[in-house]
């Protein structure tokens, strides 16, 4: 045999075997992290998602009723729609990217900057949508995992910390990378394809929530985030 068809035989057997050897290297995932995503149900059903519905019954120690409460939130930008109501309160409030508003009965108040910004920040860490982001592999989603929760970061700023039980249950959840500000989450129940918590609660009874229903939604294009006219 030549060295020029030996050449060519081992040029044959490296082009050849390249396809293989990409198909077998698989981007591994921390084990918290499968848990994690294996403990909040149908992960197809979270990278699918382009948001969600939630609606949910909120009670607040500084408040005599409790609120009705309904979410339409974008994953993919930030847009929140949160309706509140009860026997004395009638509100819309909306982040639409860049701007946002609340309509009150028939008031309708556009809001600062400081306001958009705040819900600007808050939008980022939504547990659920960190959900989303790991299940699609998102790139601007990093993490660190410590003892006791698991950091989250979107675009290199911190987002939101969780909190998992020893079978990857979240239970707890924070915007504060000091613990300042926890939610404790409680059971976790089925809400169609995927788990989430039951309820949220702060220490001190100050502040609980029971979700009543929860729906990922595939389709944003219905649901209206624009100023009222």
């Amino acid at each position: 045999m030549t060295i020029q068809k030996l050449k060519i035989i081992v040029c044959l057997v490296l082009v050849s075997s390249a396809p293989m050897a990409a198909q077998n290297v698989e981007k591994e995932r921390p084990e918290r992290l499968d848990q994690l995503m294996k403990a909040v149900g149908n992960e197809e059903s979270w990278r699918n998602a382009k948001g969600f519905y939630m609606l949910e019954i909120a009670h607040y120690a500084n408040l005599k009723l409790p609120l009705v409460r309904r979410f339409w939130i974008d994953f993919e930008n930030p847009r929140i729609k949160m309706a509140s109501r009860n026997a004395n309160l009638n509100e819309v409030r909306a982040l639409n990217k860049d701007n946002g508003w609340t309509l009150k009965g028939d008031e309708l108040t556009i809001w600062d900057e400081g306001l958009v910004n705040r819900f600007r920040s808050f939008w980022p860490g939504i547990p659920s949508r960190i959900f989303h982001l790991l299940a699609s592999d998102d790139p601007s989603l990093t993490y660190e995992i410590l003892e006791d929760r698991i950091n989250f970061s979107v675009d290199g700023k911190f987002a939101v910390w969780i909190a998992t039980d020893e079978i990857g249950n979240p239970v707890a959840y924070g915007r504060s990378s000091n613990h300042k500000e926890t939610h404790f989450l409680g059971e976790i129940l089925d809400y169609g394809p995927v788990k989430l918590w039951k309820e949220a609660f702060e220490p001190g009874g100050q502040w609980r929530v029971v979700m009543v229903d929860y729906e990922l939604l595939t389709d944003m294009s219905d649901i209206s985030y624009a100023t009222p006219k």
